[in-house]
């Protein structure tokens, strides 16, 4: 297994938990505090962020969520609570435990998440897509995408070898139709064909449509559930 879990928490009060964790097979690093815990973030890779709100202050808690939710390899992050109706406004997480709750059950919550972590990896042809860290491997290597250019190739996986309007791009990552414009489209594209093609500018993959738009030409079809693109930081 040897997935790495963080553990923020005091250890007398989750000692057993660990334990119980650690005997499962996960990698567990405990720390308690804020500035330790935000280091342990800045400093490994984790796939998996337990906080226990027991022992945090909110103030603390919203931020190590907030740094764990912007990490390049975007660990899944939960919390433990005492309060079932505990307002966790500005909070970065994936799902709770409220307690009373059985270690086993913590288990099952955070193999559901884990054992999902690969469907958000699409493969298609020479391109794979982590859809959690939004980064690509292409033939070129491995490269994080911005936000832009993850929203463009995105959509282009969901209609590989279609045609794609200028409108269409338009309304899916700008949210508007209007057309007179679209110089911004035009360089998110150039840009995103500088990530994934061999000749950006002899495009093999992404290619265009003259006086229509784009299409993205890969014969194969996607296959979903491959593992994790994480870059290094």
């Amino acid at each position: 297994m040897n997935e790495r879990l963080l553990y923020i928490g005091a250890e007398k009060n989750n000692e057993a938990t660990v334990a119980h964790l650690r005997k499962k097979g996960y990698q567990v690093r405990r720390t308690l505090g804020l500035r330790p815990s935000l280091r342990a973030l800045a400093n490994n890779q984790h796939d998996a962020v337990i906080i226990d709100l027991g022992d945090v202050s909110m103030i603390n808690a919203r931020r190590i969520s907030r740094k764990a939710g912007r990490r390049p390899e975007k660990p899944f992050t939960f919390l433990l609570t005492s309060h079932r109706s505990q307002l966790l406004d500005g909070f970065f997480y994936d799902d709770k435990l409220t307690r009373p709750f059985t270690q086993r059950k913590l288990e099952n919550l955070l193999r559901r998440y884990l054992d999902e972590r690969r469907q958000y990896v699409v493969r298609l042809g020479p391109l794979t897509l982590d859809k959690r860290t939004q980064v690509v491997r292409s033939p070129r290597g491995m490269v994080r995408l911005t936000r832009k250019q993850f929203q463009l190739l995105d959509y282009f996986f969901l209609h590989v070898n279609e045609l794609v309007t200028r409108r269409d791009l338009m309304m899916a990552v700008w949210e508007t139709d209007y057309l007179g414009d679209t110089r911004t489209l035009d360089v998110h594209m150039r840009w995103l064909r500088q990530q994934i093609e061999a000749d950006p500018s002899d495009p093999e993959y992404l290619v265009t449509e003259r006086g229509s738009g784009y299409r993205l030409c890969i014969p194969e079809e996607p296959e979903i559930g491959h593992e994790p693109l994480v870059l290094n930081r």
